[in-house]
């Protein structure tokens, strides 16, 4: 039997996957964990692990990129740098809803 592949850190993801979890986690922060889950689960579009995971496994893999959430993320990478990967996935998902 193999071991599934591990999956990438925030220092290994993509730019629009780290997007896809920050709208994630702005979700979480906005409307709560369990109804995020459900309506706005993490949608990753970029490394193959990442989008091949069902939504309970890519909201449970955003969840673990900051400790503090969506409040985390914008503390740790600075507001321009969190609002521009934000925005890349935002950009990203709406042109996949034409």
């Amino acid at each position: 039997m193999t071991n599934p592949p591990a999956l990438p850190t925030w220092e290994t993801m993509t730019d629009l996957d780290k997007g896809c979890a920050l709208l994630h986690l702005a979700k979480v922060e906005s409307d709560g964990s369990a109804y995020a889950r459900q309506h706005y689960p993490a949608r990753y579009l970029s490394h193959p692990v990442l989008k091949a995971l069902d939504k309970a496994a890519a909201c449970d893999h955003a969840a673990s990129l900051f400790a503090d959430g969506i409040d985390g993320a914008y503390e740790r990478l600075g507001g321009d740098e969190a609002d521009r990967l934000y925005d890349l996935a935002l950009d990203a998902d709406r042109g996949m809803s034409r």
